[in-house]
């Protein structure tokens, strides 16, 4: 599915050098609350990295004569303290945790490396005393952008999407996998528009209409 994001711009001052984005404007946004303790993981199973890339790269920048650079976490992503330690998956679980708990929810993230059977996902719940779990398995997260110029740039991602409920096992498994055409801010720095971008997304996972009626599930 190929679909065209327009990153609003913020309200700040345009300098030579544009500060990042507030925590809060690069967390997930719910739209709806869930009263009961909910466990946030992020599994990374992307084929880049299972081809050996590290878990911290997300995407390739392409600067002087077009040549393309690896970017991670550490380059692009960290704007917070204790960012620069953090994997793909653990940047991805604090911005989920940050945006669902500043909207009320109490979230709690849990580091995977795999997708476990579901009697182990009851005892984790059961050990950390909640009663739902979002996984979010990267089958891909990743962009390509342009430093010479202001246009656009492609952030492909494909993700599983699992629910579990405590007492009623597994409630949803689903994928979604789409091309974002994401049109750059001239105000914003590349760093704003790619952790604008992710917001993008972790909001369309956060409000799907299927996430959302499952996490209402009583």
């Amino acid at each position: 599915m190929l679909k065209k994001i327009t990153l609003l711009a913020m309200a700040m001052l345009v300098t030579a050098c544009v500060s990042p984005v507030s925590l809060q404007e690069q967390s997930a946004a719910p739209e709806y609350q869930v009263k009961e303790s909910v466990l946030i993981s992020v599994i990374d199973q992307r084929q880049r990295v299972k081809e050996g890339k590290d878990k911290t790269f997300v995407g390739k920048a392409h600067a002087s004569f077009g040549i393309p650079v690896d970017w991670h976490v550490k380059q692009v992503l960290a704007t917070e303290p204790g960012d620069k330690e953090k994997d793909l998956a653990q940047f991805l679980q604090s911005r989920l945790v940050h945006g669902l708990n500043s909207s009320g929810w109490n979230a709690t993230a849990v580091d995977l490396a795999e997708v476990p059977q579901e009697d182990a996902v009851k005892q984790l719940m059961e050990q950390n005393n909640a009663n739902k779990m979002i996984s979010l398995v990267l089958n891909e997260w990743y962009f390509s952008l342009n430093l010479n110029w202001v246009s656009a740039f492609n952030f492909d991602t494909d993700t599983n999407i699992l629910v579990y409920d405590l007492q009623n096992g597994k409630l949803l498994a689903k994928n979604i996998k789409e091309r974002d055409v994401v049109d750059e801010q001239a105000s914003q720095s590349p760093q704003n528009n790619v952790l604008l971008a992710y917001k993008a997304q972790l909001d369309q996972i956060v409000n799907d209409s299927e996430v959302r009626q499952v996490m209402s599930f009583d």
